[in-house]
């Protein structure tokens, strides 16, 4: 887990250059993850120094996703290493506007939109994006940054 699902600007870099089609004991690229299904918004989502575990790892495929309270829960139970534990309170400063803002902590970012949303929730006006519900913000989850 500590390093499968840990994701910082190092291991974006290795990733971008990742090759394909590795069938292995000796693969580098474990999970087949492809370059292309990299977002856009993880690269300014990056700071210099942070990182975070990812929400899930499969075939070809990473959710990139930033779950708040996994990452906080992988602190408290010392999951992450202390470096890593580091990292996570980085990124949590150094991405305070988009994580916190004017708002309680997010539980995840970024939240989904448009026709993802539509796919996912079924168009349930419940899960708006940032609202309470499941769109995002969970006033609760704070108490575990504390």
């Amino acid at each position: 887990m500590r390093s499968y699902f840990w994701l910082d600007l190092k291991q974006l870099n290795d990733i971008y250059r990742f090759k394909t089609e590795e069938y292995s004991h000796t693969a580098v690229n474990k999970f087949n993850v492809m370059p292309d299904s990299l977002p856009d918004w993880v690269f300014d989502f990056m700071p210099c120094r942070g990182g975070y575990f990812v929400g899930n790892v499969s075939p070809a495929k990473m959710d990139f996703r930033w779950f708040c309270l996994g990452n906080c829960i992988a602190i408290l139970s010392s999951l992450a290493t202390p470096e890593q534990a580091a990292a996570i309170m980085d990124l949590i400063e150094a991405r305070w506007d988009e994580l916190v803002g004017e708002m309680p902590l997010k539980i995840c970012y970024p939240a989904m939109e448009g026709i993802e949303w539509r796919i996912v929730t079924g168009c349930d006006p419940k899960n708006t994006r940032w609202s309470y519900h499941n769109g995002g913000s969970w006033p609760g989850q704070l108490s575990f940054l504390v």
